[in-house]
């Protein structure tokens, strides 16, 4: 592991939190990659928001393992860190006009593919839940880089109501992330995509958060193998 520097620790939405780390070892290749943080004795796999050679940052919940830690923790506090883990979104592989989907675990991450494509040049059209009002965080920034845009809330509170795989019907190709039920929901409903499991790596009770994934090629570690799968690869009914 190497160290990171806690350089700025802002509140996103009711219980979110996002935090940024100095680092002189950013390995981030590709969006959907995770970083390991160590904290306290306490080491859990992070999705990660965006990134460059010399920072990167993470969106957390007090309530997650992990997060009440990183939440007390002072500027300048240093923490082993691994960047650039697991198997990220393949940019090249997404198609032009894909849906970008994801509920409120999974939002935070779907940012840097989001900036990916737009570098790239690919028009796409993002797909966002949340639970309330209240707790939503980081439209605004999606909507500087994403001409088409929903948002969506399960109590109805900021206009339309539902899951954002309401809103996907026989889509060609969707890039997704967020809770179990959402993306199993999801997969019924693409024909081809990127699923990223981080989410359910930070609430698994394995060591370091290596959840085990069932594949059409066996069981599999989202540590080693993922955490973004094809999701065609995915045995959902067998993933818990």
């Amino acid at each position: 592991m190497n160290k990171s520097r806690v350089a700025h620790i802002e509140r996103l939405a009711r219980d979110v939190y996002k935090i940024t780390f100095l680092t002189d070892d950013c390995r981030f290749r590709n969006p959907g990659q995770f970083a390991m943080i160590e904290h306290e004795g306490i080491v859990r796999p992070f999705p990660v928001c965006d990134y460059d050679s010399k920072r990167f940052s993470v969106v957390f919940r007090p309530d997650r393992q992990g997060g009440e830690k990183l939440l007390n923790a002072a500027f300048g506090t240093e923490m082993d860190t691994i960047t650039g883990l697991g198997n990220g979104f393949d940019v090249d592989d997404v198609p032009e006009g894909a849906y970008l989907v994801a509920d409120d675990t999974g939002v935070a991450e779907m940012l840097e593919l989001a900036r990916s494509l737009l570098t790239r040049g690919k028009g796409f059209r993002a797909v966002l839940g949340f639970s309330s009002k209240d707790d939503i965080y980081m439209v605004d920034s999606f909507r500087n880089i994403c001409n088409e845009i929903e948002v969506l809330t399960l109590d109805g509170s900021n206009g339309r109501e539902g899951s954002p795989a309401d809103v996907v019907h026989d889509a060609a190709y969707v890039c997704a992330s967020g809770s179990l039920s959402m993306m199993k929901k999801l997969a019924l409903r693409c024909c081809q995509g990127q699923f990223s499991l981080s989410n359910l790596m930070l609430d698994t009770s394995e060591p370091e958060g290596a959840l085990i994934v069932p594949t059409d090629a066996g069981n599999t570690s989202s540590i080693n193998d993922g955490p973004v799968y094809d999701k065609n690869t995915i045995k959902w009914n067998l993933l818990k």
